[in-house]
């Protein structure tokens, strides 16, 4: 656990210093901005307003973190060349995966927790309760940012840059689309919908499960058995897509 503690902390410190951070904080903050501007056309509802748009543009930077900086997570280090280095000392490929998956957790962690913080000021200013609700829907930001984490970085054992992008930013969109389609599926007399409808359900996580906003909305309270069992099921996927990513780089020739 050494080894892949330190390869999380240095690829924390490099992912820090990028500049696509940087600009993923200038554009949630222009977000919460314009949220605020948006709350002005609706007194009535300017507190609920903008935490809706500032959740959402938390919510938009760690995914695009997730898959834009996951996508170039390993294949950075095989066009530098510098995995020859790595990976000739005592390090194995699972342990190297493992850390780099770490690293840009902790990231995402710290991108959402910083955001959150400038959220929960703007929104405390607009006189809006800070409670339970509110950290609840925050939590369920990191656990869809840590599930498209684990896929991109599954992508990118195989596939290029641009792909990983691609397949990822698809698994997004299709994993707030399951619940629609199963709806459509159950009511549909075609077989061989249902069959499609059910293989995907079971293929691709179901991100609508860590969706909780509209709870902010309306002031419903977010059970905490159900923010439980999301963080149990965004671990387990992205464990076991770590466990086939390594399993895939495991079998690749870097000579």
């Amino acid at each position: 656990m050494r080894q892949v503690w330190v390869i999380g902390k240095n690829t924390y410190r490099e992912i820090i210093r990028d500049r696509i951070l940087y600009g993923l904080l200038v554009f949630a903050l222009l977000l919460m901005g314009v949220s605020l501007a948006l709350g002005e056309l609706s007194f009535a509802e300017q507190t609920r307003i903008s935490a809706n748009f500032g959740l959402s543009g938390i919510q938009l930077s760690a995914v695009i973190l997730s898959i834009f900086l996951g996508s170039t997570l390993v294949s950075r280090e095989i066009e530098k060349k510098t995995i020859m280095t790595l990976l000739v000392r005592p390090l194995s490929r699972v342990e190297f995966i493992l850390g780099k998956a770490v690293g840009l957790s902790l990231v995402t962690l710290t991108l959402v927790f910083g955001l959150a913080l400038v959220l929960i000021s703007v929104v405390g200013f607009l006189g809006m309760e800070i409670n339970w609700i509110l950290f609840g829907v925050l939590l369920g930001i990191f656990f869809e940012a840590l599930v498209l984490l684990g896929v991109t970085v599954f992508f990118s054992s195989f596939a290029t840059p641009m792909m990983t992008v691609i397949f990822s930013a698809s698994v997004f969109l299709i994993g707030h689309w399951l619940d629609s389609l199963r709806f459509f599926a159950d009511r549909s007399e075609s077989l061989e919908f249902l069959v499609v409808s059910r293989m995907v359900n079971s293929i691709i996580p179901n991100l609508e499960n860590y969706n909780w906003r509209e709870a902010v909305i309306y002031s419903d309270p977010i059970p905490l058995s159900q923010v439980f069992w999301a963080g149990v099921n965004a671990l387990s996927w992205f464990g076991l897509l770590i466990l086939l990513t390594a399993f895939i780089f495991g079998r690749r020739d870097f000579a």
